[in-house]
């Protein structure tokens, strides 16, 4: 198995460096026959980075978060948890992450993610520090 950072994770589902694109798809290519795993640090990162640096929309996010997840040669972490929080991404005001991250402590055996962020609260997944 090969971890993939986050900037090659990024680069097999946008264009905006065509060598690095090239590069990145060649190599996942070429690693057919090891699978290539994709940690919850590089999936958050990877929304934050389309959403932030790259000014893509939510729809956008939610869809190429979704084609992920969808891949038979990618190895994601929580990748159940992963398709949820998607799902809450897509209706709710919080940042894909938030949703991720509440979706993995529930799967953790937590009863509640904890949070000062107003966006989140509107998922019954966390709760206000009072």
């Amino acid at each position: 198995m090969i971890g993939l950072d986050t900037n090659v994770f990024l680069r097999l589902f946008v264009e905006d460096n065509p060598d690095q694109t090239a590069r990145a798809r060649r190599f996942a290519a070429d690693a057919a026959k090891d699978v290539c795993f994709v940690n919850a640090v590089v999936l958050a990162e990877f929304a934050w980075t389309l959403g932030r640096r790259m000014k893509r929309k939510k729809p956008e996010i939610a869809q190429l978060i979704e084609q992920a997840l969808l891949a038979d040669d990618l190895e994601i972490a929580h990748r159940e948890c992963a398709a949820r929080a998607v799902a809450a991404y897509r209706i709710g005001e919080a940042d894909f992450a938030d949703y991720y991250l509440a979706e993995i402590n529930q799967e953790s055996g937590c009863a509640t993610t904890a949070t000062f962020d107003r966006d989140a609260l509107d998922s019954p997944a966390f709760s206000p520090v009072p």
